[in-house]
Formats: C-alpha cells, structure tokens, sequence
C-alpha cells in the first residue's frame, strides 16, 4: 500500500510538471518594438543661443554671433529672433518692442544702458530705427529692480552698439531689395574702427531704404450663411479695396571714443544720429459690386467712396553720453553726463470722395469736378 502511494505521489507530481511545460510552450512572449533611429544625431557641448552674464539680475546676453545668421536689418529685425519678445506693430514692421505679452509702454528700452525717449504717450523706444549693423550685443533683463523704474515691470531690453575696442579696420556692405511692384530699395552701411588720440575710436554710417506695400480686399454681407445660404448674392453691401504703402528712409550716424589712462581712469564718450523720412499712402475704394475693377463717377456707376489719406512723417533721434571711471577710495567711482532727444513731425492729409455728393453736384453744376476741388471734397487722384 505504501509502494502504491509513493507511486501515486510520483506520477501527479510528473502531471504537473508537464502541464507547467505545455503551458509555457503555449506563451509565447510578445515581439519587441522595433527601434527607429535617426539618420542623423547632433549632440552640442554647450548652449550655442544664448549666454549668462555675471550681473546680480538675471541677464541672458545674444552676442553678434547669434543674430548673423538671420542677416537682419534692424535692430527690430534681430529682436524678432530672441525668445519672450514681440512686437505689436504692423505687418513687416517692428516699432514697439514688447516682453511677457504687456503693454510697450512696460518694457524699457536701453541704449548702451542709457534710457532713450522714443514717441507715443508711453515714450516706447523704435528699435527698428537703429540698424543691426551697430549691434555687438543684446541684453535681456528678466525681472525688475529697485534701480530701475516702474515702466520696465516686463523686462529690459539693453542694446549695446559698438566700440572702439570691437572692430580694428573696417567694412563697407552694400545691398538692395527689390519688390514685386518693381520698387527697388537701398542698403548702404560702413563701419571703421581705428587707434587715435591714444585711444580707440569707431565711427560708421548707415543708409536703410524701407518699403512696405499691402493690398487687401474685404467683402461685407448683411447675413451668415447659417441663415441664408445664398448671402453672397442675396445680402451683398459693398466692397472694400484696400492699398497700404510706407515708403520712407532711415540715415543715421554713430561715433564712440575710449581711452584708457596710466592712472587706471578710463574715459569713454559716445554719440548716434537717426534720421527717419517716411511717407504712409492708404487708399480706400468702395464698390457696390462684388467683381468690379474700376469704379465711374458718372450717376449709376459701381464706385460708393473714394478716400486717401497721406501722412508725411519726420523723426530725429540723437543721444550723446560720456563718462569718466576711476579708482577712488579703494573702489571705483563713475561720472557720467549724457543728453537725449527725439523730434517728430508729422503733416496728415486725408480726403474723401461719395458718390451721393457727387451725384448732386453733377445735376446742380455745370463743371462738378472743379467745384468740389475748391471746396476741398475731392483731391484729383480718384481712378475713373
């Protein structure tokens, strides 16, 4: 009986150990996922966008280097390419720079980490106005201090221009744009480093032609097509063509001068000139036909209104800052005077032309068009 049990025991145990095999001959283990890899793989030793400096605020610095690539034009150029700035001025332009999504008016502008006044009521500084070419660097100063006032809660943008010390010898570029319309625009800039009076002096020009044209087009309706799904032809107003034309030049100059003294003092002045003339030309033509090209002024034409509006700006913007540092009283003492200015005129024309006055005039007088010139309803440039 013992024999029979033992043998039992043996053979259910045998059971089970094949079972257990079967099983695990049944399972097969799921297929690994393939690994893709890349063609290519570029590792850099360190971060090529953009350096720390040593301040107490936290600084990011964009040297020269960093901007090249884009070859831009501007100052306003360039900052497009540096990460948190934007800017809320029109398309192709970059006037008001802006950090953190606020308001121009809270990001300060520093030129060499001297405030410049610029135009508008919030006193926003045109960085498009100063060409790249002036730029050895940019500086982001992310936070707000007690040194530095409440209109820069966003951040500083410091634009540091060239010196002496940055260019020995110098370069001439010349360039130009053409545009579809046929309008070519001129870029002209030298810049010239030198040793003089046991110092180091740089002075460069700049000559910048800007164009900007825009088209646009805009059809109006009286309903949607939810509740009407023949609008286009049912509901038609009017439509709008648009022209947008900024035409103008930017000149400027800037000179700097250091020079360092046996005693350890260091004496450094630096001055810049911009000049901008620049002419905006908008026009407006309203039709009260969705395909029509050209309007008639006679009674039952297709044109409602016809209105330029011509503006002809001129800015000047200079600065001059020197400053004297020395060694005093086991430390280092700094004396600095500097002056800024910024002049601007501008002289706005806008005229008007409607059909419904036109229509009076043609049935009242004898020579309509010479009556409305005197009275100063219609400027002679509207297309028949």
């Amino acid at each position: 009986m013992k024999q029979f049990k033992l043998n039992a025991v043996v053979a259910a145990l045998a059971l089970s150990q094949f079972s257990i095999i079967v099983n695990a001959q049944e399972q097969t283990p799921p297929r690994e996922p393939e690994v893709k890899v890349s063609e290519e793989l570029v590792v850099y030793g360190e971060i090529g966008y953009r350096n720390r400096s040593q301040e107490l605020a936290p600084t990011l610095e964009y040297s020269q280097e960093y901007f090249q690539r884009f070859e831009p034009l501007t100052a306003g150029d360039a900052l497009k390419r540096v990460p948190s700035v934007t800017f809320l001025s029109d398309v192709l332009e970059s006037d008001g720079a802006r950090m953190r999504g606020l308001s121009p008016a809270y990001t300060k502008v520093l030129i060499n980490g001297e405030e410049v006044p610029g135009a508008g009521a919030d006193r926003s500084f045109f960085v498009d106005r100063i060409p790249a070419e002036l730029i050895e660097r940019v500086e982001i100063i992310r936070s707000s201090s007690a040194n530095r006032s409440a209109d820069a809660i966003a951040g500083t943008l410091n634009i540091v221009l060239r010196d002496g010390y940055s260019l020995d010898g110098g370069y001439i570029r010349a360039g130009g744009l053409r545009y579809d319309d046929g309008e070519i625009k001129e870029s002209l800039a030298g810049v010239y480093g030198t040793e003089f009076a046991g110092g180091r002096l740089l002075v460069g020009a700049n000559l910048q032609g800007r164009y900007n044209p825009k088209q646009k087009s805009s059809r109006r309706y009286g309903d949607s097509p939810e509740n009407n799904p023949n609008y286009a032809t049912d509901d038609f107003d009017n439509r709008e063509d648009q022209s947008d034309i900024r035409d103008g030049d930017d000149t400027s100059l800037n000179a700097s001068f250091e020079k360092v003294f046996d005693n350890g003092g260091k004496f450094d002045i630096s001055a810049m000139w911009v000049d901008t003339d620049r002419t905006e030309d908008e026009r407006s033509f309203e039709y009260d036909n969705p395909t029509a090209t050209s309007g008639s002024v006679v009674e039952g034409g297709n044109l409602l209104s016809d209105n330029a509006n011509v503006s002809f700006i001129d800015q000047t913007n200079y600065n001059i800052n020197s400053g004297y540092e020395l060694p005093l009283l086991g430390g280092t003492s700094k004396f600095k005077l500097g002056y800024a200015s910024f002049e601007e005129s501008v002289y706005e024309q806008e005229v008007e032309l409607d059909t419904s006055e036109l229509q009076w005039c043609l049935k009242k007088q004898k020579k309509p068009l010479i009556s409305m010139i005197k009275n100063g309803h219609y400027n002679g440039s509207t297309a028949y």
